[in-house]
C-alpha cells in the first residue's frame, strides 16, 4: 500500500505539472512569437519481481517488473513556427523560418526572442515590450516621423529626399541546443551557443503568432485532468485499505 500511495502521489504531481503547462499555453495564445510547452513523462524505477519468495502467477516468469511511479518535471518546448499575421505596422517584424532577434540590455548582455513587436523610442531605438533594445549593426537611429523600410535581409533603409539611405542591419541568430535555453520572462530567452544566420528572411509589417493550437490544448487538458482524477482515486483507495488493515490488526 505504501508503494501504491507513492505511485499515486507521483502521478498527481506529474499531471499537475502538465496542467500548469497547458494553462500557460492557453494564457499565451495571443502572445506574439510564443512557443508552446509540454511536460515529458518518464518512469522513476522499474523493480524486478522475479525474486525468491515472491509468488508469480504469470506464464512467463522472465522480465517481470513493477513500477515505482512516474516523473513529469522536464519542460519540452515546441519550436515550430507560428502563423505570420500581417499588421501593417512598420516596426512589426517577423522571421520566416528559423532564427531569433537579438536583444541587449544596458550592461551589454544579449537575449533572444521570436517576438518582433517593436516600437521606436525617443532615442530612435527599436524597443521590445520587455524594455530591451533590438541589436542592430551600424545603427545610426531613426525618428518616429522617418519613413523607412526593412528588407528581407534585415537592412534598414530610410527615405531621404526621394532616395534610400542605409541606417542599420538587423541580424538573425540561430541557437544550437534549444532545449537548454533559459526562459527570462517577457517571451525572451538566454542562450550561449549562438550562430549568425546569413539567409534569414525578415518580413516587415508582420508578427508571428503563437504556435499554440487551442483545440489540441483543450483536448490535452481533458485527458490530463482524467489522469489526475485516476491518481487521486488511487491514493484515496490506498488510504482506505490502509485504514481497514489497521482496524483489523487492532482487533
Amino acid at each position: 500500500m505504501i508503494r501504491t500511495l507513492a505511485n499515486g502521489k507521483s502521478g498527481l504531481i506529474s499531471n499537475q505539472n502538465r496542467i500548469d503547462a497547458i494553462s500557460n499555453n492557453i494564457a499565451n495564445i495571443d502572445t506574439s512569437g510564443y512557443k508552446r510547452i509540454d511536460i515529458a513523462f518518464s518512469d522513476i524505477l522499474n523493480e524486478s519481481v522475479n525474486r525468491l519468495g515472491v509468488p508469480i502467477t504469470a506464464k512467463s516468469k522472465e522480465n517481470l517488473s513493477i513500477g515505482s511511479g512516474v516523473k513529469g518535471d522536464v519542460t519540452v518546448r515546441d519550436f515550430s513556427q507560428g502563423i505570420l499575421k500581417e499588421t501593417g505596422k512598420a516596426t512589426d517584424l517577423a522571421i520566416e523560418g528559423c532564427g531569433y532577434f537579438r536583444l541587449k540590455d544596458g550592461n551589454g548582455n544579449y537575449f533572444y526572442t521570436r517576438d518582433g513587436a517593436f516600437n521606436i523610442d525617443s532615442n530612435g531605438n527599436f524597443v521590445h515590450s520587455s524594455g530591451l533594445l533590438l541589436d542592430i549593426n551600424g545603427y545610426v537611429g531613426l525618428n518616429n516621423n522617418d519613413k523607412f523600410r526593412i528588407t528581407t535581409k534585415g537592412e534598414i533603409l530610410k527615405f531621404v529626399d526621394g532616395k534610400e539611405e542605409f541606417v542599420g542591419q538587423i541580424k538573425v541568430y540561430d541557437i544550437k541546443g534549444k532545449d537548454f535555453m533559459l526562459t527570462k520572462g517577457e517571451n525572451i530567452f538566454l542562450a550561449k551557443d549562438v550562430v549568425e544566420i546569413d539567409e534569414a528572411k525578415i518580413k516587415q509589417g508582420y508578427l508571428e503568432k503563437s504556435n499554440t493550437d487551442i483545440i489540441q490544448e483543450m483536448t490535452n487538458m481533458v485527458v490530463t485532468q482524467r489522469a489526475f482524477e485516476l491518481n487521486a482515486r488511487t491514493v484515496r483507495l490506498s488510504d482506505e485499505m490502509w485504514q481497514i488493515s489497521n482496524n483489523i490488526r487492532g482487533k
